[in-house]
């Protein structure tokens, strides 16, 4: 009689395979209807692994992690508030003018429009013949348009929102930060013997190491990024140049999205600040220069091939997370699919995962498997 092969937990295949697709879709259905929750925990948890070796750096000389915590989210919270308030009225006035750009952009490309522009002439004496022939007089009537507030009611109409998400964010990571090495010797906990526990904190401490790494170094190189690019707006004459450099540093850790968006963001820009379509489109071409120059010449040479990932997983780790999330989980994708990467390498069972989405070499993937 015929048997299905069987898996390793006792079950068909096909019924193991059908079990996976049901857990996936409740596990995404779960993270989808939770990100209210969900992304200020993990924007704690980024946060506070980002700012853990301070933390540590603090406890050699004495000062008790609480108050090195303490300190750090006052500072935090201090330089979030001041940049919200500094850039809060020219945002909103680029945002009140983004009909007049587009009402602009439209007027400097009928100049390259001729057959258009006869066109709209035909049309136009069309209309007038209507209007001949219907004998009425048509009285022009004035339509005054008010333009509400476009950032300022999102944020007021969010509010409750907004505000318990940063106080999770902001509490969350106090007590991450000040729980220093304690959840760390709490997990020692788990092992069997003392191989297994000595086993699990030097992974533990491994992978706290390459993830602080990582999200310190990437967040410099962003920092360096929106600097560049303000200081090039500045040299351009483009106004409000610290509101750019702030949205490169913020959009550039979404790759390849974020760049597109940016970009699309300063063409109009451009062609607010400048009379000519040549002129305006320097802006946006400054912009993609540094952005292509960090991304395939910096980048890769700070943070290593080690830590590189594959391209292809970032960009659907991108698409994946802005679905899920939103703006925030986009902004995520790529700190959330490198802390994986660098588990999964310090864990033996997860190691193929690792090579999977290693950007290095097989030879260089062969060299630091050895290594391990």
């Amino acid at each position: 009689m015929f048997k299905p092969f069987s898996s390793h937990f006792g079950l068909p295949h096909f019924q193991l395979i059908a079990l996976l697709v049901l857990a996936t879709i409740a596990l995404v259905a779960a993270l989808h209807v939770a990100s209210p929750i969900l992304i200020p925990i993990t924007m704690a948890w980024l946060l506070s692994a980002l700012l853990a070796p301070v933390i540590r750096y603090g406890q050699r000389y004495g000062i008790p992690p609480t108050l090195s915590a303490l300190v750090l989210m006052g500072l935090l919270v201090y330089g979030v508030v001041l940049i919200f308030l500094l850039l809060i009225e020219p945002a909103e006035q680029w945002l009140q003018n983004i009909p007049d750009v587009v009402r602009g952009f439209r007027e400097k490309l009928s100049e390259f429009s001729g057959p258009l522009s006869n066109l709209q002439a035909v049309t136009e004496e069309v209309r007038q013949l209507y209007i001949l022939g219907d004998g009425d007089k048509m009285t022009p009537v004035e339509v005054k348009v008010e333009r509400e507030s476009t950032l300022g009611s999102f944020v007021l109409a969010n509010l409750p929102t907004l505000l318990a998400g940063l106080t999770i964010v902001v509490f969350l990571t106090y007590f991450l930060l000040a729980a220093g090495d304690r959840f760390l010797r709490k997990a020692t906990q788990l092992g069997a013997n003392l191989g297994s526990r000595r086993r699990i904190v030097r992974i533990a401490y491994r992978i706290r190491q390459d993830i602080s790494r990582y999200l310190a170094t990437i967040t410099v190189i962003n920092i360096t990024l929106g600097a560049c690019v303000a200081l090039a707006m500045k040299l351009l004459g483009v106004e409000n140049a610290l509101l750019w450099g702030i949205m490169a540093t913020c959009f550039n850790f979404a790759p390849y999205v974020g760049a597109v968006v940016m970009a699309g963001i300063l063409t109009l820009v451009g062609l607010a600040t400048f009379p000519s379509i040549p002129q305006a489109l320097l802006v946006p071409g400054v912009y993609m220069a540094l952005s292509v120059t960090e991304g395939h010449m910096i980048t890769p040479m700070v943070i290593g091939r080690r830590l590189a990932v594959t391209p292809t997983a970032v960009f659907i780790s991108v698409v994946a997370w802005g679905w899920l999330w939103g703006v925030a989980g986009a902004l995520m994708a790529v700190p959330l699919l490198a802390s994986f990467k660098i588990v999964c390498e310090n864990v033996p069972q997860l190691m193929p995962i690792s090579r999977l989405l290693d950007n290095s070499s097989p030879k260089r993937q062969r060299r630091f498997l050895r290594a391990r």
